[in-house]
């Protein structure tokens, strides 16, 4: 009888795959289960090698009862996996995502599995021969796009994939009819592979053999051995020291044949061993697991925390969540604590009586930046048996947290967005740590999914807890929580006896006309930082900008170097003299001279972290000498200030984060200088004193989200300071706008003054909560026919807006689901060689609560257009619940 499945493939396609389901394959995992039945059942969820035109594909089998009968289905190459990768609960998710998202499901699985789980085949191209001039002259006149692939291919002396051509050549077209016609003119030779599955890590072991484990055999074998072969019987009394005070767990073979008050043993001494048969040699599994480094734990979690005594509204939150554990019900808890407030100790709490129960526990952090103190002080109470996933990790240590995860071997995940996927067991409970962090959001590849609201799914599928933590919530988790979706949760106070810092706002125009500004800082920031110094506390400065400053200027002609693929002015980074795009990540050596006038006077517009660490250098050295003395306080010789840059290009190196806040607790770095990445989750009792250098730099960005995002980045980052009783701290915030309303709530740590205001802005412009904000892109190197195919996707919503309109006449309380707007072009017109337009759609929540009606008439729409006018040319993403404007 022929079995037929259902398999979802990595292609943007909305649609499954129907493939034939081989003898073997069934006859395989009937060894496993009761029927045959049953067996089918139990592929739900395996990944599968399958034939896909030219290529091979990993695919993910979602479905084998509901299939029909396709007869000239191809079958299956192989089946991956037996234990499949995906519970019934994550499948779940993955159709949830694709459905609301309005991804491919195949592209959705793919997202939620470690990078090297979806092994493919892949091209590679070489060049064989030389063109003659005359035949590039001709090739670059009649085909310039194939002539820029030779060129290419020429450049380099091995193989290059296809895939890496296709990016560096930019377009959204393929280049395979390109490629085959240089193949027939004998220029380049294509060869087909597959790209390498990840696999466990193994190393060698050996053990006793069984016969040996009686005393009186292995007496015997030693008295053979110490006649024959004394090295051999020094080796075997070392196995059969480990069985006795180890017993069966096998001993590495380099650990054997390593040194012990001699020579170490030689390779040979091994084998004779085995050959006699008295020792095995077999692999075994060795997890890529990161050392816990004793002077990192000791400096970053100090203590067992769950010692630590409990404030009353700790204690309240602590017991709901509890409550809810118990009862083994999903619910969601929005844990709303000032910064310092001890959300921590809740997590951890929460967390163990999960353990406790039997069940396991997913904790989210938004930034890699966040995770090396989280984890040390996690393991200061835990242990080390907890599962980190993040991508400052290897693609082995991130598959080994997965395996170690779904085998139930670690029962606490920590890690980024991509951690919401783990296939933890019997999952109880998940914590999304600073759920309001726009990191949550994926922005690309599709599904452009946000692991928050996800997380919410999860819980639902699990019958798990959600708790989501933050001092400065997300508007529309604080709607949720408010309008009783959520359980509200509040700390008001710090933990430990701690004070919320002192705010004190800088008006930097009325500094600068006093003539009390050097350069970018106060006199006021510097004459605290100087206090700070002197006393040897730690010292936080924020500015939410790397490189040395944001754009170079012409003095004659004011002409702006700018990003040759994107609409935006490229940054400087003086430290190696180069002008880098942030967004395409083109760089060029900056120019000594102005390439529009040819003057050489180039003035440097902005400050990013590398000039301001450069000025503040500079500035500091002199004044502390002389204000130390000024205050009486002598030192043997004068102290050099380190100061640390703590941003995208000082952090690239693994382990780079914790080394830096290694340092900086122990007080061997003074001032921590940094982008966002100081901005949330640090942890150090010595940091007395925060400076905002330019609080207003977000505050004007053309998004509905900006003032949100300021407010919430001054809030957190000024939470850094004074997180001990035993120094009240201090915040310096510098602005050109002391009475914006943003400003107002930050300095005052007013959290409810700013969600009210903002809140009603949102209300009257029709912004989340109170609608779905969907964002479609149309992208291409063409400008009028990117707008072009914008307007006919637009002409294609307006006319389901007026069917659906008409299919509801009858209903003197219809809305139409959405709003259109636009097509319009965005702030940032060209990005990464496309020329952009965006349609923006504001789902009325009021009248469409699931946003069913919209998705629905935003694929009927998308149908249409792909049936009348859809190009190669033209790239569309749809983005729902779009993060902001780009």
């Amino acid at each position: 009888m022929l079995h037929f499945i259902n398999i979802a493939l990595p292609l943007p396609a909305p649609r499954l795959f129907t493939y034939r389901l081989p003898e073997t394959v069934l006859a395989a995992m009937q060894e496993h289960t009761s029927s045959e039945s049953a067996a089918l059942k139990r592929l739900v969820g395996c990944r599968a090698l399958v034939p896909f035109g030219k290529r091979v594909l990993t695919g993910v089998i979602v479905d084998v009862e509901n299939v029909a009968a396709l007869p000239e289905a191809k079958p299956i190459l192989e089946l991956l996996e037996q234990t499949p990768a995906f519970s019934p609960q994550l499948l779940a998710l993955g159709k949830w995502i694709a459905d609301y998202y309005l991804a491919s499901l195949g592209e959705t699985l793919k997202t939620m599995l470690p990078q090297g789980m979806s092994p493919e085949s892949i091209v590679r191209v070489s060049s064989l021969k030389q063109p003659s001039e005359e035949e590039l002259e001709t090739m670059r006149r009649r085909a310039p796009r194939r002539y820029a692939l030779l060129q290419e291919l020429l450049q380099h002396d091995g193989e290059i994939s296809v895939a890496y051509l296709e990016k560096v050549l930019g377009g959204n077209t393929s280049i395979s009819a390109q490629l085959e016609v240089l193949e027939e003119e004998g220029f380049v030779e294509r060869h087909r592979g597959m790209t390498k599955e990840i696999q466990a890590k193994t190393v060698r072991a050996v053990a006793l053999h069984s016969d040996l484990t009686e005393e009186a055999a292995l007496k015997a074998a030693l008295d053979e051995l110490d006649r024959a072969a004394p090295k051999q019987a020094l080796l075997l009394g070392r196995i059969y020291w480990h069985y006795q005070t180890q017993g069966v767990a096998p001993l590495l073979a380099k650990e054997a044949l390593a040194a012990s008050h001699g020579e170490p043993f030689t390779e040979s001494v091994l084998k004779g061993l085995i050959q006699k048969g008295y020792v095995q040699d077999f692999q075994i599994d060795a997890p890529r697991i990161e050392k816990r480094n004793p002077e990192l734990a000791s400096v970053l979690a100090p203590k067992d925390e769950l010692a630590a005594a409990f404030t009353l509204e700790q204690q309240h939150a602590r017991d709901k969540i509890a409550e809810a554990i118990h009862a083994s019900k999903f619910k969601t808890f929005l844990l709303h604590g000032v910064t310092g407030s001890g959300k921590t100790l809740v997590y951890m709490n929460a967390i163990r009586e999960t353990l406790e129960r039997g069940k396991t526990a997913l904790l989210l952090v938004p930034e890699i930046a966040l995770t090396p103190q989280l984890i040390e002080r996690f393991r200061a109470v835990f242990g080390t048996n907890i599962g980190v996933m993040h991508s400052h990790k290897s693609a082995g240590e991130r598959f080994d947290a997965w395996r170690l995860a779904r085998s139930g071997d670690v029962r606490i995940v920590i890690g980024a967005r991509s951690a919401l996927f783990v296939p933890l067991p019997n999952l109880g409970i998940i914590i999304v740590d600073e759920e309001h962090e726009p990191s949550y959001k994926q922005d690309d590849p599709a599904p452009r999914y946000n692991a928050r609201d996800c997380a919410i799914v999860r819980g639902t599928l699990e019958k798990a807890v959600v708790v989501l933590g933050s001092a400065t919530p997300s508007l529309e988790t604080m709607y949720n929580a408010l309008s009783g979706k959520y359980h509200l949760l509040e700390i008001t106070e710090r933990a430990d006896g701690a004070t919320m810092p002192i705010v004190r706002v800088v008006d930097v125009l009325e500094r600068r006309k006093q003539r009390k500004m050097i350069g970018v800082f106060s006199e006021d920031l510097l004459r605290a930082v100087l206090v700070r110094l002197a006393k040897k506390e730690g010292v936080i400065l924020f500015q939410n900008r790397r490189g040395f400053a944001s754009r170079l200027e012409c003095r004659d002609c004011a002409h702006i170097p700018m990003c040759p693929n994107c609409s935006v002015a490229l940054t400087y980074h003086k430290h190696r003299n180069l002008l880098r795009c942030h967004y395409c990540a083109h760089s060029h050596e900056a120019e000594k001279a102005c390439t529009n006038c040819g003057s050489a006077d180039m003035r440097e517009i902005g400050s990013g972290t590398q000039r301001i660490e450069e000025d503040l250098k500079a500035e500091l050295q002199n004044s502390l000498e002389i204000f130390m003395a000024a205050q009486g306080i002598a030192e043997e010789k004068p102290r050099e200030i380190v100061i640390q840059r703590m941003d995208l290009d000082t952090t690239t190196k693994k382990g780079s984060h914790a080394q830096m806040l290694t340092r900086f607790a122990k007080g061997e770095i003074d001032i921590l200088l940094g982008t966002q990445m100081v901005a949330k989750g640090l942890d150090f009792a010595r940091v007395t004193l925060v400076g905002i250098i330019n609080a207003d730099m977000q505050m004007y960005l053309p998004d509905f989200r900006a003032a949100e995002r300021t407010f919430q980045l001054l809030t957190q980052v000024s939470g850094r300071a004074g997180r001990s009783s035993e120094h009240r701290g201090e915040v310096i915030l510098q602005t050109a706008h002391p009475k914006h309303q943003t400003i107002l709530a930050a300095s005052t740590a007013s959290y409810e003054m700013f969600y009210n205001d903002e809140l009603q802005s949102r209300k009257e412009a029709l912004y989340p909560p109170f609608v779905r904000f969907v964002m479609i892109e149309f992208s291409g190197k063409e400008d009028p026919v990117v707008h072009t195919h914008a307007q006919h996707f637009a002409f294609a919503l307006q006319r389901e807006q007026q069917s659906h309109s008409q299919a509801h006449k009858r209903d003197n309380h219809y809305h139409a689901p959405f709003l259109l707007l636009g097509p319009a072009v965005p702030s940032i017109a060209r990005l990464r060689g496309n020329y952009r337009r965006i349609i923006v759609l504001k789902n009325l929540r009021e009248h469409d609560a699931s946003g069913r009606a919209m998705r629905d008439m935003v694929l009927r729409a998308y149908h249409a257009y792909n049936q009348k006018h859809a190009s190669s040319a033209v790239k569309i993403t749809i983005d729902v619940d779009a993060a902001g404007f780009v």
